[in-house]
């Protein structure tokens, strides 16, 4: 099938920010449009698909680009640091060799990756050293009520993966057997054979923090948590390489209790994460980020008020080719999640939180591109991990 190039005018031009969200959103309005970028200015977006689908996208693009631009046009970004190697960011060519695909956004990593992998797992649980965090291991799914209750369905419904099962019908089982004998996929009767949903994969590892305290009242002093696990979020075509998949890591420093409480303490690891991009000798910068870590699609005042307070913080590691991975984040949720559990800390209110995120896969492709694949030529602080000794 042939594609065209397609173009569509906004009504004000789009901000950086702007543009980097609009990216990202339009990959859900077709699996046929493809290469979204934008001219000099931001007032215009051009884009690929098909000479029969392409003129249904142009007023689904216009829409989605018109009221993003609309969202953020009075932001600008802000960048409270920026490593010493940000103006003189190089990269490698790398083979990626040990990052194996198994399926649309999931991956299995051996050899250097993995090494890699589990040196960035075990600094960032060391991260939470200084704040003294509980451990806590938490499930892969949460149950559909609490991630409504997480505004998750309102927020965000296309990043959802829902947990299905069959129906407890023994007549029902045994047709889906006797149906998918020779098949090697699911058949198109499969999905009315499914009860709905009671569970989903967890898109964030936090929110079962915020369920595990739900409907109770902790110290003033508060508490914090250190948790790693699975999340699930898809990106449709947005999913390539390591840099957004659909089956993910994620290592999560939690902060429970009062407003200045939590603040400080985002404070705090904001500065911790400044040297360690420095002592990695990463190219990147903590700004800023152009999607809040919660916003339900309709609200623009909402939107524009938390990406305005500064709610999210990212961590944003330099790409060739003028690209960027968000390798991590720094959250502040107001009270949201207090008063959506009913969470109380002892004379202050509802309880504030903030968590502090690492994806741990997108540092191991962010380092990779920055640094290469030979570890002698990798930051002083790295030469001599354990994970490394294999190639020392």
């Amino acid at each position: 099938m042939s594609t065209q190039t397609f173009q569509v005018r906004l009504k004000s031009p789009a901000s950086e920010m702007a543009q980097e969200e609009i990216g990202k959103q339009a990959a859900f309005l077709s699996r046929g449009l493809f290469n979204l970028r934008f001219n000099a200015d931001g007032s215009e977006i051009s884009f690929d698909a098909s000479a029969e689908e392409g003129p249904q996208l142009e007023k689904s693009v216009e829409d989605l680009g018109n009221r993003v631009a609309s969202a953020l046009r009075r932001l600008q970004r802000k960048i409270v640091f920026r490593s010493s190697l940000a103006d003189q960011a190089s990269f490698q060519a790398v083979s990626m060799q040990g990052v194996h695909f198994l399926g649309a956004g999931q991956v299995a990593l051996s050899g250097m990756p993995l090494a890699l992998f589990s040196y960035f797992d075990r600094s960032f649980e060391a991260f939470g050293s200084p704040f003294k965090v509980t451990a806590l291991r938490t499930p892969t799914l949460i149950p559909s009520p609490i991630l409504s209750r997480c505004d998750y369905f309102r927020s965000f419904p296309h990043n959802v993966t829902f947990a299905a099962r069959l129906r407890e019908d023994p007549a029902l089982v045994a047709a889906f057997r006797a149906r998918h004998q020779h098949l090697d996929s699911l058949d198109d009767q499969a999905i009315g054979d499914m009860e709905k949903p009671e569970a989903c994969l967890s898109p964030a590892v936090c929110y079962h923090v915020y369920h595990l305290h739900q409907n109770q009242t902790i110290s003033a002093d508060g508490l914090a948590y250190g948790i790693c696990g699975k999340c699930f979020r898809y990106e449709s075509t947005n999913m390539k390489s390591l840099e957004r998949l659909w089956d993910f890591t994620m290592r999560e420093v939690v902060f429970l209790g009062g407003r200045d409480s939590v603040l400080n303490h985002r404070e705090r690891s904001i500065g911790l994460m400044s040297d360690f991009l420095d002592q990695h000798r990463l190219a990147g910068e903590i700004r800023t980020a152009s999607d809040p870590f919660f916003v339900a699609a309709d609200a623009v005042a909402k939107t524009y008020f938390q990406l305005s307070s500064d709610s999210k913080y990212e961590v944003s590691l330099m790409l060739p080719e003028g690209g960027r991975v968000a390798v991590g984040s720094h959250n502040y949720h107001s009270d949201f999640f207090g008063r959506a559990f009913e969470t109380m800390v002892e004379g202050a209110g509802a309880m504030h939180s903030v968590c502090v995120a690492f994806g741990l896969e997108r540092w191991v492709y962010a380092f990779l591109l920055q640094h290469g694949e030979d570890p002698r030529r990798w930051p002083d602080v790295m030469r001599k991990a354990p994970e490394f000794q294999p190639w020392a």
